[in-house]
């Protein structure tokens, strides 16, 4: 998980958001991805969990999990919509 922390760290750092302190960095994110700030959040309160040695092999599952979902949205990694799909299918038509 401290893998997966650092890597999520290192992409904020290259796009710009402020490293210090940890609520300031989850505002930003919050302003410019709200969807995914409540994992941000999950996934520190795990690492912390972590670091005091109380957190389970199901806990760090799920920090994995919510670094991954805020890494690909900081990556802006998505699934086409069908709806894009179908109108790419009839524009080539």
């Amino acid at each position: 998980m401290v893998q997966a922390e650092q890597l999520v760290r290192e992409l904020m750092e290259k796009r710009g958001y402020p490293m210090g302190d940890f609520e300031r960095r989850a505002g930003d994110i919050s302003v410019d991805h709200p969807d995914v700030v409540a994992n941000y959040r999950a996934a520190q309160a795990i690492a912390v969990r972590e670091q005091r040695g109380s957190a389970d092999t199901e806990e760090l599952r799920k920090a994995v999990v919510h670094y991954r979902a805020l890494f690909d949205e900081l990556l802006e990694i998505r699934e086409p919509r069908q709806e894009v799909i179908e109108e790419k299918r009839v524009a080539a038509r």
